[in-house]
């Protein structure tokens, strides 16, 4: 046993699961099994598969007493440490607590805090993105000040130059600004914002400035300089172009020119802005024209409009006195319109027009000076239309109505004021003298016919009065049986004669009437056209009507047409012709009444002596009335106020003034025939 030593120690184990597991599955505790899988007891474990038997069984007991030392060590640790290890418990504990703590803190710091400071962080960097841009264009906009400042005062400018009237310089910064939009750093992109607003502006404003020189053509009383003014201004903008806000569609497109007066302009023609200045320079003068006339043709038209309204003497002048301030300001008007537009646009195109005389020039050139000269011709015809129109539609509506309305004494001053009205637009070649003439011999002869009429009207009352009935032409006869009744009858003697002459009453000598053809056979001895026959003067009522003829005649002879001396003796004829029909039913109405008296058995010498009186003095009136006032009254016409020496032919006479002479024949050779004393 001596030579017996104790078996070398194994090698010692390295993988010791297997005895862990050996162990583990020996026993129930599970304590013990998280005992045995830690690292120490992993290590402890492999350390004893290195031991010999001897040591494994004396492991226990070395374990055993080391318990002992170790727990009577700890014992007397724990007696005189128990403050250390109190104080050790605490601050375990309180780090524990604060480990918790931090752990509870960095989870929720990488769990909500961060994605919460990553979130802020872009939306900060994105608000700020913008306040940055905006602090970059505000710094911009700042460093670009004074510009920026003189470019939105551009508007402003413009339109204060509009309003003091200086309109070269609301021009020259319109095409800056224009100029400013047409910069070379815009080519391939669009103006910014602020300077499209401005450029908008800019067209307001140069509307605004159009309207007003459109509005200066609209102003009444402006004269030759500020309207030039206003055109030129006009062409400059090109206020009719393809480009003004004014430029209608048809402006664009061609329409066909026609020109009464010249065949060499082309059938299609394309309306240039000149003319449509022109026309717009027209309306405007003419709307100016219009509001002056108006006042002065109010008073006219006033006194006009009822066309059957008689005007006593009083209103006759003051339609004359109108009248001729409604002329003046007529020619006034019109005269400046014409004048005004032949200086602005004949004269200026007259001068701009190239002269073809010369040889070398281009096709270009040659139809270039073709169509000024075709625009050349456009605006006079502009001109010759309006001037038609100013005297069709202005002066012709007015006085057509208002001159036969007027007294022959009135006539002749109106005439020579239009005359010489229109002998000033003759220098413009704008005659209407011609036109003059047909109106004033329509409203002479209308005037001369009303107050022959007047004056017959007259001499028919005082005859009607003195047959006692009013006159009826067709219940008179020369037949004393259509008689029914006496008529309160007027003898000549007490009003056709002067007392004088009531025994001898002065007739014409041997004054006969053919019947055939009712001309005195043969003639008294004429005297002169404008002086009365004596003759006429023993009857006054008759020498009344001669002179109320003749005065009439006096008138006339003031301003007589010779166009209207065919209507002028057809009017006359009439009227003698009236009267002679109104003599006539007096005399016939006396002679009735003889008839009737003489059917009376008693009758005195002294009766039958006035009433054979009565007779001569009836058959004197017929003879001087046939025989010596109508053709009187003819001559006086004809030759005193138109002094033709050809006279009244016999077949020239009115038909019924013929029969009216036969009828007189008849009433004298039957029932006015003198009776022969016993």
């Amino acid at each position: 046993m001596e030579g017996s030593q104790p078996a070398a120690s194994t090698s010692k184990l390295q993988d010791v699961s297997d005895l862990t597991e050996v162990l583990v599955s020996g026993t129930s505790i599970q304590s013990s099994t998280i005992t045995l899988n830690r690292p120490g007891s992993k290590s402890y474990l492999s350390r004893l598969t290195s031991f010999s038997l001897q040591e494994l069984y004396t492991e226990p007991t070395t374990l055993q007493t080391q318990s002992h030392h170790l727990t009577s060590s700890l014992t007397s640790l724990t007696h005189t440490s128990y403050p250390t290890f109190l104080s050790l418990h605490q601050t375990t504990t309180a780090l524990t607590n604060s480990l918790e703590s931090l752990a509870s803190s960095l989870s929720s710091l990488l769990d909500s805090s961060l994605p919460a400071l990553e979130e802020s962080a872009t939306n900060w960097k994105d608000r700020t993105e913008e306040v940055l841009r905006e602090r970059g264009r505000a710094k911009v906009v700042l460093d670009q000040h004074d510009k920026i400042r003189d470019l939105l005062d551009i508007p402003l400018l413009i339109d204060a130059c509009v309003r003091n009237g200086y309109f070269a310089e609301a021009l020259s910064l319109a095409s800056h600004a224009k100029a400013l939009s047409s910069s070379t750093s815009f080519q391939d992109k669009s103006p910014p914002l602020i300077l499209q607003s401005v450029l908008s502006e800019v067209h307001n404003s140069v509307t605004q400035m159009l309207l007003s020189l459109l509005a200066t053509l609209y102003e009444p009383n402006r004269k030759l300089p500020a309207l030039w003014k206003a055109v030129n201004f006009l062409r400059k903008m090109d206020g009719f172009g393809p480009s003004s806000p004014f430029a209608s569609p048809a402006s664009r497109s061609k329409i066909q020119v026609y020109l009464s007066s010249e065949d060499i302009v082309s059938n299609e023609e394309e309306i240039s802005s000149e003319e449509q200045i022109a026309l717009a320079f027209l309306i405007g003068r003419e709307t100016c024209l219009k509001s002056t006339l108006e006042t002065c043709g109010s008073d006219v038209t006033r006194l006009t409009k009822d066309t059957e309204r008689i005007l006593d003497d009083r209103e006759k002048e003051d339609l004359a006195r109108y009248l001729k301030n409604y002329i003046d300001a007529w020619r006034e008007g019109a005269y400046d319109i014409i004048t005004q537009y032949t200086t602005i646009f004949l004269e200026r195109s007259s001068a701009t027009l190239p002269s073809r005389s010369g040889s070398g020039q281009t096709p270009v050139t040659a139809s270039s000076s073709l169509q000024q000269e075709q625009e050349l011709l456009r605006l006079h015809s502009l001109i010759t239309t309006y001037a038609s129109h100013a005297f069709n539609n202005h002066l012709l509506p007015i006085l057509a109505p208002a001159l036969p309305k007027l007294s022959l004494s009135l006539l002749p001053s109106l005439l020579t004021q239009l005359t010489y009205c229109s002998t000033a637009f003759a220098r413009m070649g704008a005659d209407f003298r011609a036109v003059l003439s047909l109106i004033f011999a329509d409203a002479i002869l209308q005037v001369v016919t009303s107050d022959l009429r007047f004056a017959a009207s007259k001499w028919d009352f005082r005859l009607q009065k003195a047959t006692g009935s009013p006159k009826d032409a067709s219940s008179v006869t020369t037949s004393s049986s259509s008689i029914t009744r006496r008529q309160v009858v007027t003898p000549p003697s007490k009003w056709l004669v002067t007392p004088t002459a009531a025994a001898s009453p002065p007739t014409p000598p041997a004054a006969t009437t053919t019947a055939a053809t009712g001309t005195p056979s043969p003639q008294p001895t004429k005297g002169p056209a404008h002086i009365p026959p004596q003759m006429l003067a023993s009857y006054p009522p008759l020498a009344e009507h001669t002179n109320s003829l003749l005065g009439v005649f006096n008138n006339l002879r003031l301003l007589a047409p010779v166009s209207i001396l065919p209507d002028l003796i057809e009017v006359v004829h009439g009227v003698l012709a009236q009267g002679g029909d109104s003599l006539l039913a007096y005399l016939q109405a006396y002679a009735s009444n003889l008839a009737l008296l003489n059917t009376n058995a008693a009758v005195t010498e002294d009766e039958l002596e006035r009433r054979r009186k009565e007779r001569r003095i009836a058959r004197a009136v017929g003879e001087v009335y046939f025989g010596i006032f109508v053709p009187f009254v003819e001559r006086a016409l004809v030759e005193g106020v138109y002094s033709s020496t050809t006279p009244v032919k016999e077949n020239g006479r009115d038909r019924k003034l013929i029969s009216q002479i036969q009828q007189w024949d008849q009433l004298k050779a039957g029932a006015l025939k003198e009776q022969e004393t016993s």
